[in-house]
């Protein structure tokens, strides 16, 4: 992934994300730490929330992370992601990034990042990056 998409993500704490629900789709914002190693956003939640037992009968789903500001300084990621049961490791780094929620009895969850598109109008050249994940499925 191009060091400029990871620099945005790490210095972010806050995604929206989407996932299919039964009229078409159901959209819950969460605060995230980043699995560089995994390419992985690491949220907690309820695990009976609708947002979560909603992404549990369909995984894929799709997640925006932005900056607001002037328009000619616009930064964001827009990916397609995969979303599953954090591990241990993605859990303890969760709480690393926010002790507080030890207190809460949420569940923690990958959305490992499939593709992500990133925009920076303050790049004059290049305005959006892409990744692909090998072998993930789109």
């Amino acid at each position: 992934m191009d060091k400029r998409i990871l620099k945005f993500i790490q210095r972010s704490k806050l995604l929206a994300w989407a996932m299919r629900d039964e009229v078409g789709v159901y959209t819950a914002s969460a605060f995230y730490a980043f699995d560089a190693k995994n390419l992985a956003l690491i949220i907690a939640s309820d695990e009976e929330s609708r947002h979560i037992r909603l992404a549990r009968l369909e995984p894929s789903v799709a997640v925006n992370i932005a900056k607001f500001g002037k328009i000619a300084l616009l930064k964001g990621v827009q990916a397609k992601a995969l979303f599953q049961t954090a591990s241990r490791e993605q859990a303890r780094l969760y709480y690393e990034n926010f002790p507080f929620a030890k207190m809460h009895n949420a569940g923690i969850y990958a959305l490992n990042l499939l593709w992500v598109k990133f925009t920076d109008n303050a790049l004059l050249l290049e305005k959006k990056l892409e990744f692909h994940r090998q072998g993930g499925d789109l």
